[in-house]
């Protein structure tokens, strides 16, 4: 079952033959997460690489007085501390779930014998890597060139789910206050 779903996740990028994400789900397990579980905390090193089956999350860094969500992952997502899974050492990100979640992982030693001739390792890391770094450029570019409204109203129309997220993480990724989200919630849009 989870072979399926990992294919569905990939084909958009690579399509592989089942067989390879049959022995890619051998590598990893499921696990089930209550709602605010955190899965790596602050200024620890990411053991797993996490992708959503069922739920949601985010990636928090600790600002001041409260966390700032600097990334929100939903159904067939990744959710993780990319930086520090790949270089193996603490950063200041904290992964948190935002409500109960089905989660598939693989730890990071089992993740690098899929570099292994055949396994296709090095191509999904690099695909992965690339898909990462082209959407968090992306959500730099808009949090400079668009107005809160635009970038919600974004979200919205692009990210399925995104109203199962907490009104202070949401509002934080946009870079506004609650009560702001709140009142561009409430518009007639």
């Amino acid at each position: 079952m989870t072979a399926g779903i990992l294919k569905q996740i990939f084909d958009p990028y690579i399509n592989l033959h089942i067989q390879v994400w049959n022995n890619f789900e051998k590598l990893g397990e499921i696990r089930e997460y209550l709602k605010d579980a955190i899965i790596k905390e602050v200024n620890t090193t990411e053991k797993y690489l996490h992708i959503i089956i069922k739920g949601s999350g985010g990636n928090l860094i600790w600002n001041k007085n409260n966390f700032v969500c600097i990334d929100m992952a939903f159904e067939n997502d990744f959710l993780n501390d990319y930086m520090s899974f790949t270089l193996q050492k603490p950063t200041p990100i904290e992964v948190r779930l935002f409500e109960d979640s089905t989660i598939f992982r693989i730890s990071h030693t089992n993740f690098q014998q899929t570099f292994n001739s055949g396994n296709y390792g090095e191509k999904i890391t690099r695909l992965c890597a690339e898909s990462s770094f082209i959407l968090k450029q992306q959500q730099q570019i808009d949090l400079l060139l668009k107005s809160a409204k635009e970038r919600y109203m974004e979200l919205v129309g692009t990210k399925k789910g995104i109203e199962r997220i907490p009104l202070k993480y949401l509002a934080s990724y946009l870079g506004i206050t609650p009560q702001s989200l709140s009142r561009l919630r409430s518009q007639k849009i």
